[in-house]
């Protein structure tokens, strides 16, 4: 006990790994939970105490999920825990009376009035043996003796808590893989809704006012635009890992997937007075999910026109490599800062270039662009020579 609020003694050898583990539950800082409070309360129950914790020990501070006592913070200095000793071993800390430590008297949970005399705490001891926090419990009167079955109980209950934070990740990486298939799929939406309104519009034009069918592009230029606005007001509310897609795997041929994505976009390229031109040095044959390569390049046309002034040109190119197939669009448009590329490919990014017709953008379209280049084991990525100097976007699959 002499050295124990001696950093070199209370901070673990692994304490590193051990921090980036309690990480990944994303449970610092966070609301106490009723569950962590039940835990707790079952623990004072059982050693008749004062006070009992739930607690995590990251590299300065000590959190508390549960907080059963009079002490009103809801985290302490790891300086001055004992929990940061009882992380040090898999076994039960226990202290009979802190009073008899010198090195203790000064502490300021021990020396103020109704301070800590008696601690007993269990560490929560993850499936890969880190140590990430404790249960604990503490009494204003030190004590003479604990039983084997409440120290069996304590562990019980440290079990338990980490039982439970599992519980809460599992969770978490559900709602993650709800909320981006839900966003993939509302991003998808919008370049056929946009296609929908164009065409509308068009038959509008092609007939006078007073035909019917007038009246039918009406509504179905009403009704798109409808859709797209809830589906807008939708991804705003809920600007909330990996998800889980299937992936369709197939063979098919380069020029059908160029073929493909250039009819896709010609109504959009066409309203903008836009050029696309198709460069291909030869015709391939890969195997992958087609539609979703399709999204990808797709992604990258649809950016190329939005931030491209009305009359540019557009290159849609597929290139045959040693072991790989490179896409690529280029554009004559805004360009991107260098200190923006880094972050394209980032979920919800906010960078500093907006389309030139005011059409939308959600900061979703590369960051699924990505994930979806990942999983067919290639990679995605950008190049511009600066700010109104034009960009070109990669894809890059491996060969069959």
């Amino acid at each position: 006990m002499g050295k124990f609020f001696t950093q070199s003694f209370y901070i673990p050898e692994n304490d590193q790994a051990r921090i980036t583990k309690l990480g990944t539950y994303d449970v610092m800082e966070t609301h106490n939970n009723p569950a962590f409070d039940t835990i707790a309360g079952i623990a004072v129950d059982i050693f008749g105490s004062s006070g009992a914790f739930v607690n995590f020990v990251d590299s300065e501070t000590v959190f508390f999920k549960a907080n059963l006592s009079s002490f009103p913070n809801n985290h302490v200095e790891r300086k001055h825990s004992l929990c940061s000793l009882t992380v040090l071993s898999d076994d039960i800390t226990i202290i009979y009376d802190t009073h008899l430590y010198d090195e203790l008297k000064e502490n300021p949970y021990i020396c103020c009035e109704g301070g800590i005399r008696f601690y007993a705490g269990a560490p929560i001891v993850t499936e890969d043996g880190y140590r990430i926090g404790t249960i604990c419990v503490i009494d204003s009167v030190p004590r003479k003796e604990v039983t084997d079955l409440q120290c069996s109980i304590l562990k019980k209950l440290a079990s338990l808590a980490l039982d439970k934070l599992e519980s809460m990740k599992a969770k978490r990486m559900l709602a993650k893989v709800a909320d981006d298939r839900f966003h993939h799929v509302a991003h998808d939406l919008f370049n056929p809704l946009t296609v929908i309104s164009l065409s509308a519009q068009q038959i509008q034009r092609s007939v006078s006012k007073t035909e019917s069918i007038y009246k039918l592009g009406s509504t179905i230029f009403e009704k798109a635009k409808s859709i797209e606005y809830n589906i807008s007001n939708m991804l705003k509310d809920d600007l909330s890992g990996e998800k889980y897609m299937h992936l369709s795997i197939v063979s098919f041929e380069t020029d059908d997937i160029l073929d493909c994505v250039s009819k896709n976009f010609s109504h959009i390229l066409k309203n903008k007075e836009q050029h696309l031109e198709v460069c291909s040095t030869r015709n391939l044959n890969i195997t992958g999910d087609k539609q979703r390569i399709m999204d990808i390049l797709g992604n990258f046309l649809s950016n190329a026109s939005k931030y491209s002034s009305a009359g540019s040109k557009i290159i849609l190119e597929c290139e045959e490599h040693p072991h790989t197939v490179l896409f690529s669009v280029t554009d004559q448009g805004q360009g991107i800062c260098p200190s923006e590329i880094g972050l394209l490919f980032k979920k919800f990014s906010c960078l500093s270039s907006r389309p030139t017709a005011n059409e939308r953008s959600h900061g979703l379209g590369l960051y699924s662009a990505k994930i979806l280049a990942d999983l067919h084991h290639g990679k995605v990525w950008a190049e511009s020579a600066g700010k109104d100097l034009g960009s070109s976007f990669f894809l890059e699959l491996p060969k069959d």
